[in-house]
């Protein structure tokens, strides 16, 4: 099937129903099914007439909106490719996603960005027209969305059949958009995704996870990034209803929405455990002291390890976990992280709690997912089977194929995996094989059970002076169980030892240590109260007994004052971090770090 059989065949049969109740996060206006499809034709037929053609690259700068959508569709529906990114996409990026992928046209959030295109346009020799999406724009040069339409409605009282006639040449094999990566290294590669690719991925997941109208998903991840798109389509393709927020109003929607399906990235779910944990810390008395053990107990049986007596306490404090459970609305039946690595201790203190969550996996370049857990077989550290159709297997670095429990690179091969990167036959060589195998960078390994587990990435091992090599990211999930710690990378690339860049949960900090011992300098917090007590919990955390190794011992480490966020750079737009960004910014700290 193609997007316009799906959105003819299926979608437009949900006719009244309201598939958006809000256009925007915060602007209440019901969409239905039947208007969406009525409004995404004007947008197609808007293009056809700006002389836009099958094939042609459409760039989309934008966020979760309803004319996010309306670009979306009205650009596949008539066999368009688009070339979707956030407003916060800087103008060297913009200049390079449109330059590079040979965009015609692109869609902009609002005059402001409309303004940066018009200002690269001499180095934008293919772009043809600039569509601000807004009811009226002041910039010459510039159309507005609602132009665009009205200019595709009067199209279509000439020529009905117009984006019908172009929908029926599109093929299942066409590419339906290239997402350029979203960089957690320097360069950015142009992903192309087909019809096909992203439709196996909406059947599967729509098979093992039983996606119905009856569903509510609450969408707070960028549109533009493959796994927010999937759940969208998910959503879209069942009759079910897509409810947009944001990161400011997660818990207040949550509660208010009462959602039944919320996929978010794992630092969103990092959030919601740690606030839990900070407000145990915080209440006193007895109800402090009840809170704090139904957590742990919570954590135990989350993981697998629940005692006798510990399930017991886990009945008496039932209400409890209820109430800790309450946050989420009430209704949720799928709650899926993806698009990074959970912490466990994240995953088995939420999974203990009853919240239901599924653990998935895969990339941009799957289309996203590869896999995930299955609701009735939901163990906490694994990512899950793959997806029906996929097969997902670790190899050595000599390409043999290793048995279940040993580590190796995951190689992925199934109906989703991408056609490959955009003019980059090099890099594309580097990660597909001539037998559709891709090679996903990650490391893991599949144990007997057929699950996968994930264990980290191949280009983050850091290898020291010595030659061993280690994976940072163990060393970081088990710092950040501190609630001390709440964000930590490791660094440390031919150094004698690792060392560690820590954000501190200032909340809990200012407990154990008051403010007025702080000594703030530079950007680090230097007081000996607080490297003594840094120090304490890295002992306490990476030893023999919890899985590590001599050489994962943590040496230097610096507590930095400003967080990792996105709108300083350091993250990406699902929250991973940018190590080379940090690599970058914090050079002269490391330096020192290494010679002290």
């Amino acid at each position: 099937m193609t997007f316009p059989e799906l959105l003819d065949r299926h979608v437009r049969a949900h006719g009244e129903r309201v598939f958006l109740p809000r256009r925007r996060a915060r602007v209440v206006e019901p969409v239905t099914f039947r208007r969406l499809l009525q409004d995404s034709e004007l947008v197609a037929a808007g293009l056809l007439n700006l002389g836009l053609q099958r094939g042609d690259r459409i760039g989309i700068l934008a966020d979760n909106r309803y004319e996010w959508l309306l670009a979306d569709l009205g650009t596949i529906w008539f066999g368009g490719v688009d070339v979707p990114r956030g407003s916060d996409t800087t103008p060297t990026e913009i200049e390079f996603i449109l330059r590079h992928s040979g965009s015609r046209a692109v869609f902009t959030d609002d005059d402001r960005l409309a303004q940066i295109v018009m200002q690269k346009r001499a180095q934008l020799p293919g772009l043809q027209h600039v569509i601000a999406m807004s009811q009226a724009t002041a910039i010459p040069g510039v159309t507005s969305l609602h132009d665009l339409m009205e200019q595709g409605r009067r199209r279509l009282q000439a020529t009905p059949d117009l984006v019908r006639n172009a929908a029926r040449a599109v093929r299942p094999d066409d590419l339906l958009t290239i997402v350029y990566t979203s960089g957690t290294t320097a360069d950015p590669k142009g992903v192309m995704l087909t019809h096909s690719n992203v439709l196996a991925n909406v059947q599967a997941i729509t098979e093992v996870l039983d996606i119905s109208a009856q569903d509510s998903f609450l969408s707070v991840l960028p549109a533009w990034h493959m796994y927010e798109r999937i759940m969208d389509y998910l959503a879209l393709a069942a009759g079910g209803q897509l409810v947009y927020t944001d990161r400011r109003h997660i818990k207040e929607d949550l509660l208010q929405v009462a959602p039944t399906v919320f996929a978010a990235v794992p630092r969103i779910w990092e959030t919601i455990h740690d606030s839990l944990i900070a407000y145990a810390l915080k209440m006193d008395g007895l109800r402090g002291k009840m809170l704090r053990r139904t957590l742990t107990l919570c954590r135990e049986n989350g993981g697998g390890r629940a005692t006798l007596l510990g399930n017991l306490q886990m009945l008496a404090l039932g209400s409890v976990r209820k109430r800790l459970l309450a946050i989420t609305g009430g209704r949720l039946r799928l709650a899926v992280s993806g698009g990074g690595s959970l912490p466990r201790h994240v995953d088995e203190t939420l999974l203990g709690i009853g919240l239901p969550l599924l653990n998935g996996y895969g990339l941009t370049e799957t289309s996203p997912v590869a896999s995930v857990r299955l609701p009735q077989q939901n163990c906490a550290g694994t990512i899950g089977p793959p997806l029906p159709g996929t097969e997902i297997v670790a190899r050595s670095t000599e390409g043999r194929v290793m048995p279940p429990g040993e580590t190796g690179l995951l190689w992925i091969r199934g109906p989703q995996v991408m056609r490959g990167y955009y003019q980059n036959p090099q890099k594309t060589a580097e990660v597909l094989d001539s037998k559709g195998w891709f090679n996903s960078g990650d490391l893991g390994h599949v144990d007997t059970r057929g699950r996968v587990w994930i264990t980290g990435r191949a280009k983050d091992t850091i290898v020291l002076a010595s030659g061993e090599n280690v994976e940072p990211e163990p060393v970081e999930t088990v710092l950040k169980t501190s609630p001390l710690i709440e964000q930590v990378v490791c660094v440390g690339q031919d150094q004698k030892s690792i060392g560690a860049l820590i954000v501190p949960s200032m909340e809990v900090l200012e407990q154990r240590v008051p403010r007025n011992s702080w000594d703030e300098s530079h950007g680090l917090l230097t007081g000996r109260a607080i490297q003594d007590l840094m120090r304490k919990e890295i002992e306490r955390l990476i030893t023999r007994d919890n899985g590590f190794r001599p050489c994962d011992r943590v040496g230097a480490f610096r507590v930095l004052v400003e967080p990792l966020t996105v709108e300083n750079g350091f993250l990406t737009p699902t929250l991973k971090i940018r190590r080379h960004v940090v690599h970058e910014r914090y050079a002269a700290i490391m330096a020192a770090m290494f010679a002290s």
